[in-house]
């Protein structure tokens, strides 16, 4: 039976694995579980990120790149997110089919 310490270990050599993998995959491939496991998005702040998608959906309100990016960033309590971060994760929900058109107007922005 494996101890605390060794499954830890385990679990940060898959997780660093599946970041490597992250970075060869074709951008179709790159997937919304993808960018929130790479860039440690807790249970909490999937929840949230998820309700803001929705509230930009029922409210009709299309943000600017930097106001997503404001919004992320204040999701995982960080002073500001890279173009990076912003488009792995914009990316990876539109890869899954979810809020494509909402996505594509905050990239062009």
């Amino acid at each position: 039976m494996m101890n605390y310490e060794e499954l830890l270990s385990r679990l940060v050599h898959m997780k660093n694995a599946i970041i490597s993998l992250h970075e060869y995959l074709a951008p179709e491939l790159k997937t919304r579980d993808l960018a929130i496991l790479k860039y440690g998005f807790t249970e909490k702040q999937i929840s949230q990120l998820d309700n803001y998608f929705r509230e930009i959906v029922f409210n009709n309100v299309r943000p600017s790149k930097e106001d997503f990016r404001k919004k992320l960033a204040e999701i995982k309590n960080l002073p500001d997110l890279t173009d990076e971060v912003l488009e792995d994760v914009l990316l990876g929900y539109k890869s899954d089919g979810m809020y494509v058109n909402i996505i594509d107007e905050i990239l062009k922005k």
